[in-house]
């Protein structure tokens, strides 16, 4: 997926010694002179702005800050030398850079109270204006993903035993399923049904892209849908682009980046054309084992659609009633009124088989 940059803003950092915050682009703590070490983070300010000093631009784009492995001190990407203990840098390590830091919001944020002085101060300040005091631990408006609510001891005990009620009664039910017990019993009867459906053509709507129409289809009122997307530019194309998000450079500067892209458009069309549609159906039923076909009388622009058929036996053993579906006339016709068969039947009283008795 593209992404395009929006801009850049300043990146901010906290010392582990005194917890004070400090500029991203400062390399010493401004409150205590301790030097930000290459497992210190670079985190996103209260208020974002983005930047518009082009040298500092161009600093970022040249990349990750590097750590001197003699000082441990911090230094720009293209410096061959330490700034603090002059060391060649060529073997010098990058900081690790890429990490998405947040969404990005230029949202005017409000001034933030100093907990120690009270002083009203603006939401960029480090330190408080009035006492000097460090403003590191004011609360920062970042939005967090929900968490679910911790589960208690007890309400993990309910969980564990609805879902040990609802297995116990699937294997129950499985049991009784596939358990059988062997009946006699006689054919008290059968009966059966056939159905032929009835088509003739009339117009029938539809939906789709223009290219996909039937040939010489007229075709109706259209609009505009999204049909694909797709990195590069095109006809008929919107590019759209998700929330922008900052990305560590390694620097002390964050890149404002958005993922785009362009939405392609084409023509979605109503169209009618003429089909064979069902309207009507002819139905022959019967208790006996001679089903016959319904006899249909078309109209010239009408055709017979598709058939269908069921046939079902009724048995009784000692007073209980019992049916079995069976696949096709010719199975019908073994199952004589009076005579005996032995049924295989589940705890829920379906007729699993049938055999003749002996």
């Amino acid at each position: 997926m593209p992404q395009e940059t929006v801009g850049f803003v300043n990146l901010e950092w906290t010392c582990k010694r005194c917890g004070s915050k400090n500029p991203g682009t400062t390399k010493i703590c401004s409150s205590c002179g301790n030097v930000m070490s290459s497992t210190d983070k670079f985190e996103l300010p209260v208020q974002q702005e983005l930047i518009k000093d082009e040298a500092v631009i161009a600093k970022a784009e040249r990349g990750p800050d590097v750590t001197c492995k003699y000082c441990g001190a911090r230094n720009a990407a293209d410096a061959k030398n330490c700034s603090q203990c002059s060391a060649d840098l060529t073997e010098a390590a990058a900081r690790k850079s890429g990490e998405v830091l947040g969404a990005f919001s230029d949202e005017k944020k409000p001034d933030v109270k100093c907990p120690y002085c009270g002083e009203l101060n603006p939401a960029t300040a480090l330190k408080c204006s009035k006492c000097a005091a460090s403003l590191a631990q004011r609360p920062i408006d970042q939005p967090k993903p929900a968490r679910p609510a911790a589960l208690t001891q007890g309400n993990r005990i309910g969980l564990f035993v609805v879902a040990g009620v609802f297995i116990v009664a699937a294997l129950v039910c499985g049991l009784l399923l596939f358990r059988t017990s062997d009946t006699s019993a006689a054919v008290r009867g059968v009966q059966w049904q056939r159905v032929i459906k009835i088509m003739e053509q009339r117009p029938v709507q539809h939906q789709t892209w223009r290219d996909q129409i039937p040939a010489n289809v007229p075709v109706g009122a259209c609009e505009l849908k999204v049909r694909s997307t797709q990195d590069q530019p095109a006809p008929n194309a919107e590019k759209i682009c998700g929330t922008p998000y900052t990305v560590d450079t390694g620097s002390g500067v964050g890149k404002v980046v958005q993922d785009c892209q362009y939405q392609v458009k084409d023509d979605w069309c109503a169209y009618t054309q003429q089909e064979w549609t069902v309207v009507d159906s002819v139905v022959a039923k019967g208790a006996d084992a001679n089903p016959a076909w319904p006899t249909v009388n078309l109209r010239t622009d009408q055709r017979e659609g598709d058939r269908s058929e069921a046939y079902v036996v009724f048995f009784t053993s000692d007073g209980k009633e019992y049916q079995m579906t069976v696949a096709n006339a010719s199975d019908l016709s073994k199952y004589v009124v009076g005579s005996r068969w032995k049924l295989k039947v589940n705890a829920l009283g379906g007729v699993v088989s049938a055999e003749a008795a002996q």
